[in-house]
């Protein structure tokens, strides 16, 4: 299947990606969706809007680490120079000047699930599931996955997402601000996602208030048994829930490639 596949449907145009390729490492992918991004914004004048969809597979995330096998120290720095690629082309889209609307539905996790927190309007079928399993495998999420769901959904409420990778219900997501509305079947989903091309663009979120008592209680509940991984997230929700978005980014990426750099040596090892 191709990484990204689009059809024009009438005024708006679909977009299907195939959540296995969304990886922020993969310049291969940074260039299929700049070039979609690019097509975008050349036609915006003439679309109501662009719809994502997501080809979901069990355990799409897994393909991440055959980039990660090989991270070391020297490559630190061509590892914050393709999150900052990344970043940037998410922000194309949050910035586009067209309504972009995500349609979910079965198991969108990790980076599939970030880049549907950039679009402007997240519609979900009832019995879709979210994850960020990144703490799981040893890493930090990354490429706005901290930083978007902590200014949607609050620290307190995006703490089991992203230190636990709790899998969370299409209720539950809605709950939490994750998701804009619910739909019982596709049908529904089609209709929620075209009239969201008549709605105004949703702006990037603004950071939470961070008072220092729930800060306080926030890290008396999660520093006890955290783990390297967990302790990394945490610094990342709270440094960057203090400051702008794109300093968020930043302090991001940066927890992501120290984890990344640590965990190479185990899984090299964890082979021989």
């Amino acid at each position: 299947m191709n990484m990204i596949t689009t059809h024009q449907n009438g005024v708006a145009i679909t977009v299907l990606l195939a959540t296995r390729a969304i990886n922020p490492l993969s310049r291969l992918f940074q260039r299929e969706l700049a070039a979609l991004l690019d097509k975008l914004e050349l036609r915006r004048d003439k679309l109501s809007a662009a719809i994502i969809g997501f080809d979901a597979e069990p355990n799409a995330t897994r393909h991440e680490q055959q980039h990660l096998m090989a991270l070391t120290p020297a490559q630190a720095a061509d590892c914050m120079h393709m999150l900052a690629a990344y970043n940037a082309l998410l922000q194309r889209i949050e910035h586009l000047g067209l309504p972009v609307v995500a349609t979910l539905g079965g198991d969108i996790s990790g980076h599939a699930f970030g880049l549907a927190l950039a679009c402007h309007h997240r519609f979900s079928l009832r019995d879709a599931r979210f994850s960020l399993p990144q703490v799981r495998q040893g890493l930090t999420p990354v490429a706005g996955e901290i930083a978007r769901t902590v200014r949607l959904a609050g620290l307190q409420t995006a703490a089991p997402l992203l230190l636990d990778g709790a899998v969370l219900r299409a209720a539950q997501a809605l709950q939490a601000g994750l998701v804009h509305a619910l739909a019982d079947d596709e049908a529904e989903l089609v209709k929620l996602a075209n009239a969201a091309g008549q709605c105004r663009q949703r702006p990037p979120p603004a950071a939470p208030a961070l008072t220092p008592a729930a800060l306080r209680a926030l890290l008396r509940e999660r520093l006890a048994d955290s783990t390297p991984a967990a302790e990394a997230i945490l610094c990342a929700m709270v440094e960057g829930a203090q400051v702008d978005f794109d300093s968020a980014l930043l302090i991001e990426s940066r927890y992501f490639c120290q984890t990344a750099i640590n965990l190479a040596p185990k899984k090299a090892s964890a082979l021989l």
